[in-house]
């Protein structure tokens, strides 16, 4: 419950406050309530202090326990303070605090005052503390505040500071105001539409003859330090699998039918279709395609013949309502089942689509979901029988148990290795099936020798492990015989990228002197196409974002040849230039003013941040801080 409260409360503040883009002031403000609300103002509990107000070390703690979150699921170990410094996540989480007490402060000094109504509309207003029927209930208000350790005059207390605060970054935010002719050069700069055709080249397509032993030789010798063994590990986990317990516990058929009565209204299988469709630039092309389809043509072959889409493009495959866009959804679900619609106008060009088959909509039974409740049950069962029995681990780990003899005590799995890479594989290349867990082997790979891990969550939260890594096997440099294979990989890919190379620019060469249509029959490649797009939101779907940044620096059909890397060589012409920027769109120039005007905001805020450091004393205890662990 305390989670959702401070998401829920966290979300609230930045909507009100700084919007969707002030994210660095989101890490500012995302901590709700202010320096009293802990209820601890002690110096002795203060991580700092900043002019008058306390940073206590509960809400340091907090904060710096959610952004460390990720980290430790990624590592599989827990971050303490002195890694969390060496990571700058006590920095981060400390300036997180101190921004926020620095507005405070000044809000204070303003004198800015907040009615007592105001205050009452927040907290009544709060998503947080409404009941099942969308009402404030004074009961969840009093429990949720309860569990946080607040009471309800410090709750009432930070919240009239918030909204204090929020007055003034709103005077700040207000103030800033984009000129009219600033506006328009800016919206007409990244407004601007292009669209490219292009070729791609499969470097992997390319025909070579096998290098030659020389090659390989050569290879080896000018380039020895790319071809290393593995590091390999010789490991013992200890593994408690929710599944294995879930194996041996009960669940009764009232606990699944009570399940399934919470759930009851939410058991709809929404109807879903099965949905071909060719996407045209304009109403004309549409039209076409439309008039030409009929029993004697494929959905396919129109489409390669007036988009040069692809079978892959136009399977969209099974779809809700809620998948498909807003101003086609209408249309597509009044067709039967093999109907074609006529052409659908869309933010995206014009639609005609193809219902291929029909999902019904259906009201799952009972019948229908009793054994998929029941396995969930079994599961949450199983968790919660791993988490019981992890106290009963580390207390034998405390007395110095082996991982074996713990294992013989509680009856929990033992898995072994004598050498495994970081992918799970066995020094014969062979694949270990006791080692596929992602999140065990990051944890294998961070430990030193002999020493003993931190108990952590495995894949898809079914469980728990703890490993010891008994034995490092160093990575060491391949003799010619043991690199062979790699050598024979590497070569071929550097001799198939060189002769692309020449193809891509045989083909520029070609272009130049004709069309790039016809070029796409000269030397049979696929022609793509790739929508009009602008600098504010380019689709890198297909074209990646360095190419999409010399396309807007290039003249009408040019020709840029792009390298993703050794695999793949794009070919682009640009194909149009529009000026994208209407007047009659005042919405699209409004919304674009307003991200702009938002980013100026996050700069003036973070100016008036540092004056405000400059005006208020900041002392930082960092005794405090390393004693939090």
């Amino acid at each position: 419950m305390l989670t959702k409260l401070r998401i829920n409360s966290k979300n609230s503040f930045v909507k009100i406050v700084l919007g969707s883009l002030l994210t660095i002031l989101i890490l500012s403000f995302a901590m709700w309530g202010t320096e009293d609300l802990i209820g601890v103002n002690t110096k002795k509990s203060s991580v700092a202090t900043v002019g008058k107000i306390d940073v206590s070390s509960r809400e340091f703690f907090s904060l710096y326990t959610r952004q460390t979150e990720e980290i430790r699921k990624l590592l599989g170990q827990s971050l303490d303070i002195e890694k969390g410094r060496q990571f700058g996540y006590v920095d981060r989480a400390l300036s997180s605090l101190i921004n926020r007490a620095l507005f405070n402060n000044e809000a204070n000094q303003l004198g800015l005052s907040v009615s007592d109504l105001n205050v009452r509309d927040r907290i009544i207003k709060d998503d947080s503390f409404k009941d099942d029927l969308g009402q404030f209930s004074e009961l969840i208000f009093r429990q949720l505040i309860s569990e946080s350790g607040y009471n309800e005059d410090s709750y009432i207390q930070g919240t009239r500071q918030d909204l204090a605060r929020e007055q003034m970054v709103d005077t700040i935010r207000s103030s800033l105001k984009l000129p009219n002719i600033i506006q328009e050069s800016l919206a007409k700069y990244n407004m601007e539409e292009r669209s490219v055709n292009y070729f791609s080249l499969i470097t992997d397509d390319i025909k070579i003859q096998p290098p030659s032993i020389d090659e390989l030789k050569a290879e080896f010798e000018n380039n020895k330090n790319l071809y290393m063994t593995s590091e390999f590990r010789e490991v013992e986990t200890l593994l408690l699998d929710a599944k294995k317990y879930a194996k041996t516990i009960t669940v009764t058929d009232d606990e699944i039918s009570l399940l399934y009565e919470e759930r009851k209204n939410d058991l709809v299988k929404p109807e879903r279709r099965y949905i071909m469709q060719i996407l045209a630039e304009n109403q004309e092309i549409a039209n076409k395609i439309f008039g030409e389809l009929n029993g004697k043509v494929t959905f396919e072959s129109i489409a390669i013949k007036y988009t040069n889409q692809s079978k892959e493009d136009i399977d969209l495959g099974w779809n809700t309502k809620d998948e498909l866009p807003d101003e086609i959804v209408s249309d597509v679900f009044k067709l039967a089942k093999n109907e074609v619609s006529k052409p659908i106008k869309s933010s995206f060009g014009w639609h005609v689509v193809l219902v291929k088959d029909i999902d019904e909509r259906e009201e799952l039974t009972f019948a229908n979901v009793k054994n998929s409740i029941k396995n969930e049950l079994l599961l949450e069962k199983g968790k919660d029988a791993v988490y019981d029995m992890q106290d009963e681990v580390e207390d034998f780990l405390s007395s110095g148990d082996t991982l074996k003899e713990i294992s013989e005590k509680l009856d929990i799995k033992l898995l072994s290795a004598s050498a495994i890479d970081k992918e799970g594989k066995n020094i014969d290349g062979s694949i270990n099936n006791d080692y596929q867990d992602e999140r065990i082997l990051r944890s294998v790979f961070s430990q030193k020798e002999n020493e003993e891990g931190n108990l952590i969550d495995i894949d898809k939260d079914e469980g728990l492990a703890i490993s010891i890594v008994t034995k490092i096997i160093p990575s060491r440099q391949m003799n010619f015989e043991e690199a062979k294979t790699q050598l024979k990989i590497n070569v071929g890919k550097n001799k198939k990228f060189e002769l692309a190379e020449k193809k891509a620019d045989e083909i520029k060469d070609a272009i130049n002197k004709t069309s790039i249509e016809q070029v796409s029959k000269k030397f049979n490649l696929d022609l793509r196409g790739v929508s009009p797009f602008n600098r504010i939101q380019p689709d890198d779907n297909e074209i990646p974002l360095p190419l999409i940044s010399v396309i807007f620096k290039s003249k009408i059909k040019e020709v840029l040849i792009h390298n993703k890397g050794k695999d793949e060589i794009l070919i682009a012409q640009v194909a149009s230039i529009e000026d994208g920027y209407d007047i009659k769109k005042k919405k699209d120039i409004k919304d674009f003013s307003q991200r702009v005007e938002d980013d100026m905001s996050i700069d003036l805020l973070a100016q008036f941040s540092e004056i405000l450091r400059q005006k208020y004393k900041i002392s930082i205890n960092d005794d405090v801080i390393d004693s939090l662990n």
